[in-house]
């Protein structure tokens, strides 16, 4: 992979870069701010994907949905 070096403008752009490191496209190597997020997955020692994620919410809501009547 290359390597870049960019000059943050916008408190939108360091946005996005979070955004994309989330997705995987990218990885922030050297910067003072980090992602919470990012730091967190990487200390969680099974995963999810996003189809897991997706059926587990699925199953929450139904749960809530039978409380409701």
């Amino acid at each position: 992979m290359e390597t870049l070096k960019i000059e943050l403008i916008s408190q939108k752009a360091y946005k996005l870069l979070q955004d994309m490191e989330e997705l995987k496209l990218i990885r922030v190597i050297n910067g003072k701010h980090t992602s919470q997020v990012s730091q967190l997955r990487k200390r969680i020692k099974n995963p999810m994907t996003e189809q897991q994620i997706e059926t587990q919410m699925k199953a929450l809501r139904t749960e809530w949905g039978r409380d409701i009547y």
